[in-house]
């Protein structure tokens, strides 16, 4: 049986393995990092719509803010399917990455518009000055920060140097940039050479090549189908 590990935190990757063991994958979880929700206060803000990048700063936003029919606009599905399931009505996806976001907005929306962007303490792209630059008035909000995990569990040392791992799927450029960072720091960097890396996007590959790996294999949309689909194709 081929198996997998998935490096999210623990929620998001329960989803995960549960549509991979579908599939008849044996599926291991590796979180390399926790969540921990903030608390600003952002009753002064005045904005019309919101951007989310992120299931992350969508569940944290609920809980600071009254959602009523407050317009989002997200980054992809994922995202827009968690702002559902909190009762957001108002609600469109670009489907895409940042830069389609971008292009997206851009599209569809008049600079007139005043956007609040909630994210995390880390992100990839400063999309608040990419927008600034087109024109767009935004202001954003850190609504959560990332607990880096110190090192790898012992299971997962020991998964890694028994070949028990055949891929790693990665689903940020931070996990895959932690991830290692831990394992360079456990000295298992040389069984990585045995193992294929899926990845949603060419930034996210791009912080893997710290280790050598057997094969970096990058899905063709930045959704959790598309990587499956190139996982199962792949196997």
């Amino acid at each position: 049986m081929k198996s997998i590990l998935l490096t999210r935190p623990l929620l998001d990757s329960l989803n995960t393995r549960n549509a991979l063991k579908k599939h008849g994958y044996k599926v291991y979880i590796e979180p390399v990092f926790t969540i921990k929700h903030l608390q600003p206060d952002i009753s002064a803000y005045k904005f019309d719509v919101v951007i989310s990048t992120s299931k992350n700063s969508v569940k944290a936003f609920s809980q600071i803010c009254k959602i009523g029919d407050l317009p989002i606009v997200t980054v992809g599905n994922s995202t827009m399917q968690t702002a559902k399931d909190l009762g957001f009505s108002d609600i469109v996806s670009a489907d895409s990455n940042v830069d389609g976001l971008i292009s997206f907005i851009k599209n569809h929306y008049s600079i007139a518009v005043k956007f609040l962007y909630i994210r995390g303490q880390e992100v990839s792209c400063d999309l608040k000055k990419r927008l600034s630059e087109e024109g767009f008035c935004v202001r954003e909000v850190i609504l959560y920060k990332t607990i880096i995990k110190k090192s790898l569990t012992n299971r997962c040392k020991n998964l890694l140097s028994g070949n028990k791992i055949n891929s790693v799927v990665f689903f940020s450029s931070q996990t895959a940039r932690v991830f290692c960072s831990l394992v360079l720091k456990s000295g298992l960097s040389h069984t990585i050479s045995n193992i294929i890396a899926y990845t949603m996007s060419k930034n996210i590959a791009d912080s893997l090549k710290s280790i050598k790996w057997k094969k970096i294999i990058t899905s063709r949309l930045p959704t959790r189908e598309s990587l499956i689909n190139i996982i199962n194709k792949n196997y």
